[in-house]
């Protein structure tokens, strides 16, 4: 964020200073999304608009950077939902603990993977670009296709019990 802001001609401390709103206003949503999460059982909407929250501020990066403000915001906001969202999920949608455990492993698994390529990934796609267009593009993107997942991820149901649960649990009830 600061990059991108600074190379549009802001300064170096304005340019954190979006940084800075960014992330206040994802503490924010990710503060106030569990509580709105529990109110809804179906969640689908809440995580489309999450990520489209986050791609109109990529998107207005790429087309009016003037307005950083509001796009440091947007994205916090979305961004912060998404995360909380995304834990959230794989608590609820599972159907027992170790359905939960493993489903938060392969996760945060290839999340921290992503969290660790991405930046790399998009400063390569700046210096190889010349600009910000491509990898900004590009982030619009992929929040669009985060947001289509979103939708399935939010739905009200539960995964089904997996085999080694449902013996536990029939040998449990036959005892």
């Amino acid at each position: 964020m600061p990059s991108i802001v600074h190379d549009h001609g802001a300064s170096e401390g304005a340019a954190g200073w979006q940084l800075f709103l960014l992330q206040v206003t994802g503490l924010v949503s990710s503060s106030a999304v569990p509580m709105l999460a529990r109110q809804l059982t179906d969640q689908r909407l809440l995580a489309l608009g999450s990520s489209l929250m986050c791609a109109t501020g990529y998107l207005g990066l790429l087309l009016v950077p003037e307005m950083a403000t509001v796009w440091s915001a947007l994205i916090g906001l979305g961004g912060g939902a998404c995360l909380v969202l995304a834990l959230t999920f794989q608590g609820q949608r599972a159907a027992d603990a170790s359905q939960a455990a493993a489903l938060s492993g392969m996760a945060q698994s290839v999340g921290y993977l992503l969290a660790a390529v991405g930046p790399l990934l998009f400063g390569s796609a700046h210096d190889l670009t010349g600009g910000w267009t491509v990898p900004l593009g590009l982030l619009v993107a992929l929040t669009l296709v985060q947001g289509l997942f979103g939708l399935g991820a939010g739905r009200a149901v539960r995964l089904p019990q997996s085999t080694t649960a449902q013996l536990a649990s029939e040998r449990i009830r036959s005892e």
